[in-house]
């Protein structure tokens, strides 16, 4: 207690997402994962929800896997067991956000967004985002950063961001 935190850096995560994390389901989280690995498209995971939650959890991995491309399987080294690890992992990260309340302050906070799973990016930062500011005793950084919610770290996007990262770490003072 008391040691100073010189940066905190939030990377297109609003400070009160429990509501939502509550929304996510088994299946949900799955089509989720699945999207963010590109094994399915946006469209796929927004619609195939309500046919998959019947099934039993295998099913439902069978289906997303007969909808992936081969070649990003083979990129990414998957198999139906891996897959089923992943989902187990992003499961429990969501378990935790259901609990999940901020609390307490730091001398600044810096946070990075991209375009937002859904709605526009301004209705993002100022209605998701800038709530961080209650957890920021001095002026926090809002930067905009190319890609969206589920690219912003992937090959395309990574070297831009990383610039940005280590742009405002040097203006901390880091």
């Amino acid at each position: 207690m008391g040691d100073e935190v010189k940066f905190v850096g939030l990377i297109n995560i609003p400070p009160h997402i429990a509501d939502r994390m509550h929304e996510i389901d088994w299946t949900g989280g799955m089509l989720n994962l699945s999207y963010f690995l590109g094994l399915v498209s946006k469209h796929d995971a927004n619609d195939l929800a309500p046919a998959l939650r019947p099934m039993t959890r295998k099913e439902q991995l069978e289906v997303v896997w007969k909808l992936s491309p081969p070649d990003r399987l083979i990129e990414l080294q998957l198999t139906p067991g891996k897959l089923d690890h992943w989902v187990d992992i992003a499961g429990s990260l969501i378990e935790c956000g259901k609990d999940y309340n901020p609390s307490g302050s730091v001398s600044a906070v810096d946070v990075f967004y991209a375009i937002p799973l859904r709605g526009s990016k301004s209705d993002w930062l100022n209605n998701q985002l800038k709530p961080w500011s209650g957890f920021s005793r001095g002026e926090p950084s809002y930067t905009d950063v190319p890609g969206q919610h589920y690219t912003l770290m992937d090959f395309d996007h990574v070297p831009q961001f990383q610039k940005i990262f280590r742009g405002r770490l040097e203006a901390r003072g880091l």
